[in-house]
């Protein structure tokens, strides 16, 4: 055999009996980490049991004294006390901050903030939020306006829990400057500062042709923001750009914004007309009807049921007058559509 087919067969060999070798470590490894995660279950679940009714009796205004952590507790108990800021509100959280700082959570809520690890800094900067570290504020701003689509959610949030109404403003500008935002994930964390962010929006309203139109209204959407029709009008009445438009009708609320969604019932995008249907089924008025029973005949199948949902939903309309509505279009497809959304409904006629 050539020396060089031999060597090659070592190499090979080596190469086999190392991949073993680290493949054993890795396997190895897990198994420690699992046995050590079973080795702390029952101190954790202890701790837990421990601290909970602690934290809910503080809460209620039962004085709980602050005693010293041991490392390996301090993670546990700021998950547990942050757990019961997101359960409470009003003077409970007040009282939990202030066995926070007690309990030295802010130096712990700093580590966090400034980790290398995505998920601990959202959590730190959350606790410094609910703390009320006003002395941390430059450090948020930082990541407030670092992008991404989660950690600037997170700063912002802690911003409103230290001061809604001084921070209301550089949170919304921050937001609506970033492209990348989750915007559902803010829906949920800013709810309980509706009032002043749809404050702090309106301020900045956007205007027809801005870049970040599209980003203002589907910020104002999550939040659930009622926004006058004054406001959603340039958008709702323009057909240029498609995506603004849809969001524009999704914000129309009460029956004086119906006059501008009806205005694109006979829009050439499907979508829009489906839109259209659907914000019917909120806003619309018996006057709509001729409107929906059009919308009803549409070639495209989510526009039929949208527009069948939002004609049982006028006032006054029922079971059997949607049949109608379906029979004298002498449609099959309306028929079909109006049986299949009256059975939806648990209805019958």
């Amino acid at each position: 055999m050539p020396p060089t087919m031999d060597l090659t067969i070592q190499l090979a060999r080596g190469l086999a009996w190392g991949t073993l070798g680290l493949v054993a470590l890795t396997v190895m490894g897990l198994l420690l980490l699992r046995w050590v995660r079973w080795r702390r279950a029952p101190r954790l679940a202890a701790f837990e049991a421990e601290w909970l009714p602690r934290l809910m009796g503080c809460a209620l205004g039962e004085a709980v004294a602050a005693v010293p952590l041991a490392r390996w507790q301090r993670w546990p108990f700021m998950k547990l006390w942050l757990h019961a800021q997101m359960s409470l509100r009003g003077e409970s959280r007040a009282r939990l901050a202030a066995l926070g700082r007690a309990m030295g959570c802010t130096d712990m809520a700093v580590q966090r903030a400034r980790s290398g690890h995505a998920s601990e800094r959202m959590v730190g900067m959350l606790a410094l939020g609910f703390l009320g570290d006003a002395d941390r504020t430059p450090l948020l701003l930082q990541r407030l306006t670092e992008g991404g689509a989660h950690a600037p959610v997170y700063a912002a949030r802690a911003l409103l829990e230290i001061d809604a109404a001084d921070h209301a403003e550089t949170v919304a500008q921050a937001l609506l400057a970033n492209p990348g935002l989750d915007v559902s994930l803010a829906s949920v964390m800013l709810q309980p500062f509706c009032a002043q962010m749809a404050h702090a929006l309106l301020r900045q309203p956007p205007r027809l042709g801005d870049a970040g139109a599209l980003r203002w209204l589907r910020l104002a959407r999550a939040l659930r923001l009622q926004i006058p029709s004054q406001v959603l009008a340039p958008f709702a009445g323009q057909d240029s750009d498609i995506e603004c438009l849809i969001a524009a009708i999704r914000l129309v609320q009460g029956e004086q914004g119906a006059g501008l969604v009806v205005a694109q019932a006979g829009h050439a995008d499907w979508r829009v007309r489906a839109q259209v249907a659907r914000a019917l089924c909120f806003v619309g008025r018996p006057s709509e009807q001729d409107v929906l029973t059009r919308l009803l005949t549409d070639a495209q199948w989510w526009v039929r049921y949208r527009a069948a949902q939002a004609l049982l939903r006028l006032p006054g309309m029922d079971a059997t007058q949607l049949l109608a509505c379906a029979q004298a279009t002498q449609d099959r497809y309306a028929l079909s559509m109006a049986q299949a959304v009256i059975a939806e409904a648990g209805g019958g006629a």
